[in-house]
């Protein structure tokens, strides 16, 4: 059937429940566990003949006649349920066979028994509709076929995969262990603007818009790394935010415009202090993938057999040859406009640290020095001025903070959705991104 078809046949059967004096979108249900916990203690519920309410999506069906077979999935698990027409009684096996379909939100009131193929069971003595689906599920055996669907219905792709469900999964496990190793160093977990008057942190192309309230235009933050060490300015010594981070650039299988990131700054430490903390970070949050010691070389190092040391160079040549763990550290000045500079020498106290051929960390030992920072700022808007859309901007407001004193600090930002997509073996952050930026489908 098409598909205006099948939802014509959907409709009918919600006007028929409402005619009958069902509510197809009721606010409350007598749900009394989750499926989880009924497959916990299962055999105890089993044998106690208790009776319970269990609530979710029909995802198959199977059966004929008086008896019908389905799986019920609430979104932590699933479990098969059983309708028998001397059970439910006529009426109810009649509503149930006749106008409930696959991907229905029901629930069902029964008691827990084993099939003879040792199938956990629940069998009802009661269905009640809690949502009415107007559009089928995809067929199971195809599922999401088109990639870029996968994307743009994001919710489909989690209903019909336990292995993308999985991944986020994973996702929010990722960003939990980094939160908690951070807070076990004492960080404090602090939050600063999204919707900053002057951008700034990274060398990026901004979102820009209008605050109408003040008459002025306004940012999306390319980074929180300004705020975070007028922080440090005020007397917090480690700070952490996860954060979003939005970044006018193009779309590719390692960049969103929209990402997320976190960004954590320590007082009274420095870059080589940072490589042991990351290092040992790593290992923690994944101990299946990272193992001690990471490789440590010179950015001047790695680029010696490529005659340059243009980052450009780096990123088409160098880059993707770093798949196992490594510290690349001691840039060029130019390349870390915000970064102290290696006394002595022409480089800076910077590492960024790769694995599987993509950058995950970089990290600086903090330039506090509010004039050689206001140096680099102009330089900035020198290259600004000859067309460098990225060049990072003048920021008197922060050269005031550091003129009041800021204290030598090490600070770090680790892209998220990068770390996700290595330790989820994905090939793009679109797959570890649940709403990726997609181009308007009607402009494809």
């Amino acid at each position: 059937m098409a598909l205006d078809d099948i939802k014509k046949v959907k409709l009918e059967k919600l006007e028929q429940m409402r005619k009958a004096g069902i509510d197809p979108y009721p606010a409350t249900t007598k749900r009394s566990m989750s499926v989880s916990d009924v497959l916990e203690e299962f055999d105890a519920l089993a044998e106690s003949k208790k009776e319970i309410t269990l609530a979710g999506r029909i995802m198959a069906q199977r059966g004929h006649g008086g008896l019908i077979f389905f799986d019920l999935n609430d979104g932590g698990a699933k479990i098969q349920g059983c309708a028998k027409e001397d059970t439910l009684g006529a009426d109810g096996f009649k509503f149930f066979n006749e106008l409930v379909d696959i991907g229905d939100i029901i629930e069902v009131t029964g008691t827990l028994f084993k099939t003879k193929k040792d199938e956990r069971t629940i069998k009802a003595t009661r269905i009640g509709m809690l949502t009415k689906a107007l559009l089928p599920l995809p067929e199971k055996w195809h599922g999401l076929i088109d990639v870029e669907e996968r994307f743009r219905k994001r919710y489909l792709d989690l209903l019909m995969s336990e292995e993308v469900r999985d991944k986020f999964i994973k996702r929010a496990e990722i960003i939990q262990a980094i939160r908690h190793y951070l807070m076990k160093h004492e960080f404090l977990e602090v939050t600063t603007p999204t919707l900053q008057p002057l951008y700034g942190g990274a060398s990026a192309r901004p979102f820009k818009t209008h605050l109408n309230a003040l008459d002025q235009d306004m940012f999306l933050r390319i980074a929180p790394e300004l705020y975070l060490k007028r922080l440090l300015v005020g007397g917090l010594d480690r700070v952490f935010e996860f954060t979003t981070n939005f970044r006018n650039e193009g779309i590719d299988r390692e960049h969103n415009p929209e990402f997320s990131a976190v960004e954590f700054y320590v007082a009274y430490k420095d870059y080589n202090w940072g490589m042991d903390f990351i290092e040992d970070m790593m290992v923690t949050v994944a101990p299946e993938r990272f193992k001690k010691p990471f490789r440590r070389v010179t950015y001047k190092e790695l680029m010696q057999d490529t005659g340059s040391l243009d980052d450009a160079v780096f990123k088409e040549k160098v880059r993707a040859t770093l798949i196992e763990p490594t510290f690349v550290y001691d840039y060029p000045k130019d390349m870390l406009p915000l970064t102290k500079l290696k006394p002595d020498t022409d480089v800076v106290e910077a590492f960024q640290f790769y694995a599987g051929g993509t950058e995950l960390v970089k990290a600086f030992s903090e330039l506090n020095d509010p004039i050689d920072q206001k140096e680099r700022f102009m330089a900035q808007e020198n290259l600004r001025a000859k067309g460098d859309e990225e060049a990072q901007r003048m920021d008197e407001d922060f050269i005031e903070a550091l003129e009041y004193g800021m204290p030598p600090a090490a600070g770090f930002g680790i892209g998220i959705d990068r770390l996700v997509a290595l330790l989820t073996d994905s090939h793009s952050l679109r797959e570890v991104i649940l709403f990726p930026t997609m181009r308007p489908k009607s402009s494809e």
